[in-house]
Formats: structure tokens, C-alpha cells, sequence
């Protein structure tokens, strides 16, 4: 028996960082993310120098808000969206 694999296609939504509602230690993130294309979750706060406990609560926050999400089944974070640097 042969088992086919789809790959779904998702398309991100383009948006705004500066008109998107997060902190600023959100936009941190955001903005990590969309330089390094994906990162390790206890990447994020020693790049960021952030206290665990508080990135841990703002990787919850931008996930809840469908800004970032876990990329696979892996510790790896990336962007849901597409960012813009736009006023």
C-alpha cells in the first residue's frame, strides 16, 4: 500500500508592524523572526537578552494572535505573516 504525502500550501498575510497590536518586546520578536527566517525557541530570548519566563509569555502571545507559529514538529519558531515596514 502506498501512501501519498500532500504538502499544503499556506499563504501568509501581509502586515503592518507598526500598525499591528503587540509591545514592543513583540515587535522584538517579530522582527528576529523575520531576520532569521525561523529560531530556536531558547534562541529567541538569549538573542533578545530576555528573561525566559517573560519570553515564554510573549512566544504564547504572538502565537495566540496567529503572528508566529512552530515551525513542524520542532522547537523552531517562524513568522505566520508576511511583515511590513510600511507608516
Amino acid at each position: 500500500m502506498h501512501v501519498q504525502k500532500t504538502q499544503v500550501l499556506m499563504l501568509k498575510e501581509d502586515k503592518n508592524i507598526n500598525k499591528i497590536n503587540v509591545s514592543q518586546e513583540e515587535k522584538q520578536v517579530l522582527s528576529l523572526l523575520e531576520e532569521k527566517g525561523k529560531c530556536l525557541y531558547g534562541n529567541i530570548f538569549k538573542e533578545l537578552n530576555m528573561a525566559h519566563t517573560k519570553g515564554s509569555e510573549i512566544i504564547l502571545s504572538l502565537t495566540n494572535k496567529g503572528y508566529i507559529r512552530n515551525a513542524g514538529r520542532s522547537s523552531y519558531y517562524e513568522l505566520a505573516i508576511n511583515l511590513k515596514k510600511m507608516d
